[in-house]
């Protein structure tokens, strides 16, 4: 074989690997990250708690990325599930949310799964109304949070748990989440968006979950995420601290737009809560 004829073959063949790479090797090469988050005001109670942090699970069919996400939670045994918004893309079919929630049950966490609306849970899911929305995630013993909040442990010993709907399309009230609620020593604050972050450091949460940037979903070498969506463009991916708040936006599960992902591998972040200055 001659040499000009070569040299397009070889870049064909590299063009169709990164293809079979960005479009099903990726999107599916699930990544377990681990980190500890140190808090001087935690009770010790929740003194190395296990919290599993998912987010934008865009789950339109339950294949084999869903699968994996329970194998790797039942691997890790978390003490809490939480669920930062967008369980769903356009023309997915709300029943098989469902079974994947109601697959979240056998896993037995301890303080349950709490969740919070996206984005698509607005702009893309046939479930209107706030109160069938709230049954529908009841009927999988999830508990959603609608600007509002709740509380796991007992006593003294109780941590706070705040949802603030989605801020991308404006239905976040976070004075309305903390009206009436007395706050326990620690408080977490669960967002779709991490653009709210200024105003959850704020409002003094000591710890802030997030998703909805994808992590950029597609980065480049050298240039970073091609897009990241408008508020969230300092909030890339992983830690960040402000006054009082330490905030972990996650990369998310599923994709979104497009399938495609590349050097920003799908997430399930294991955050233990740590008593103490770390």
């Amino acid at each position: 074989m001659s040499r000009p004829v070569r040299g397009p073959l070889i870049v064909l063949t590299l063009l169709l690997l990164l293809f079979v790479y960005i479009t099903v090797v990726e999107p599916n090469w699930l990544e377990v990250t681990r980190h500890e988050a140190w808090f001087q005001t935690l009770p010790p109670e929740f003194d190395g708690l296990v919290i599993a942090h998912l987010s934008d699970l865009h789950i339109v069919q339950y294949g084999r990325r869903e699968h994996r996400v329970l194998t790797l939670l039942s691997e890790a045994k978390p003490g809490l599930i939480v669920i930062t918004g967008d369980f769903l893309s356009k023309g997915s079919n709300p029943a098989t949310i469902q079974r994947f929630l109601r697959d979240l049950g056998p896993l037995r966490t301890p303080f349950g799964v709490w969740a919070v609306l996206g984005t698509h849970e607005h702009t893309d899911w046939a479930v209107k109304g706030e109160e069938a929305r709230r049954q529908f995630f009841a009927d999988t013993d999830t508990t959603l949070l609608v600007n509002d909040g709740g509380r796991i442990g007992r006593g003294l010993d109780t941590l706070t748990l705040i949802g603030v709907d989605d801020p991308y399309t404006g239905h976040d009230k976070l004075g309305e989440a903390l009206k009436g609620l007395q706050r326990t020593p620690f408080a977490i604050l669960l967002t779709p968006s991490p653009e709210i972050f200024r105003k959850a450091d704020l409002a003094r949460f000591d710890l802030v979950l997030a998703g909805h940037t994808h992590g950029g979903q597609v980065r480049l070498p050298l240039i970073g995420s091609l897009w990241l969506p408008e508020g969230s463009e300092e909030y890339e991916a992983g830690w960040f601290s402000g006054v009082n708040a330490k905030m972990y936006v996650s990369r998310g599960v599923g994709t979104s737009i497009l399938p495609v992902r590349f050097l920003s591998r799908p997430e399930i972040a294991l955050i233990t809560l740590k008593r103490g200055n770390g």
